[in-house]
C-alpha cells in the first residue's frame, strides 16, 4: 500500500473506490494516523489532515499522507 493519496482519475475509478470502501476495504484517516504514530489522534488532528489533503487535491499535487502525519505530529509535540 502506498502512503501517497490522490483523487480518483475519473468517474469509473471513483465508483470502484467508493464500492471498495463500502465493502470495508478502506480505513479512516484517523485509523491510518494512529497506525503511523502509535496512539489515537483527536478530531482537530484529523480535520487538519483532511484540509491539507483537500488543498493538495485541488492543486493536483501528490500527497504523502504518512509523511504529513509524521510532520504534523512532530510539530504538535514541539508546540505542547
Amino acid at each position: 500500500m502506498s502512503d501517497f493519496v490522490r483523487n480518483p482519475s475519473d468517474d469509473d475509478e471513483r465508483r470502484r473506490v467508493e464500492q471498495a470502501i463500502a465493502q470495508g476495504a478502506g480505513i479512516t484517516i484517523a485509523d491510518f494516523a494512529e497506525r503511523v504514530i502509535g496512539e489515537p489522534v483527536d478530531a482537530e488532528f484529523v480535520d487538519t489532515l483532511k484540509s491539507r489533503l483537500e488543498r493538495a487535491g485541488a492543486n493536483e499535487e501528490p500527497f504523502d499522507l504518512k509523511e504529513e502525519i509524521e510532520k504534523l505530529w512532530t510539530w504538535r509535540q514541539e508546540m505542547a
